[in-house]
């Protein structure tokens, strides 16, 4: 997948359905290969010793790390926005069925609403709300 020098640590999120996720932790900068996954952005919150706390960002899943997140970050709005919070690190947890992708993906999003994975609301001006009648 990567170099082993890249790969951190390892951690776990559980999802609204109770249900356990490892996932390999690594630095940003990571030149991923075309690997399919689910994939968490997130900021480092602490360690011990023993241990080290990361806080979901975003969540999102893909059919290849690589183009995902080495090709063009800038087009994802999710990375961009995680930067802007403070990204420190990438989760990934390997998954190459799409189906299953998604199930995880969603059963992260709802327990850990990350704060980068909200949709932005337009502003709407009473004028557009109302006719003039």
């Amino acid at each position: 997948m990567v170099s082993a020098m890249s790969l951190i640590t390892t951690t776990t999120y559980t999802g609204a359905s109770g249900t356990v996720y490892d996932f390999d932790v690594f630095d940003l900068g990571t030149r991923f290969n075309t690997v399919s996954g689910v994939y968490i952005l997130s900021i480092r919150t602490g360690s011990t010793l023993l241990t080290q706390n990361f806080a979901a960002l975003y969540v999102g899943e893909t059919g290849d790390l690589k183009d995902r997140l080495n090709s063009n970050p800038e087009n994802h709005e999710g990375y961009k926005r995680s930067a802007s919070a403070g990204m420190t690190h990438i989760g990934v947890h390997r998954c190459s069925k799409h189906s299953t992708r998604l199930q995880i993906e969603t059963d992260l999003r709802h327990a850990l609403d990350p704060i980068c994975n909200r949709q932005p609301v337009p502003s709407r001006r009473p004028s557009l709300l109302f006719s003039n009648i």
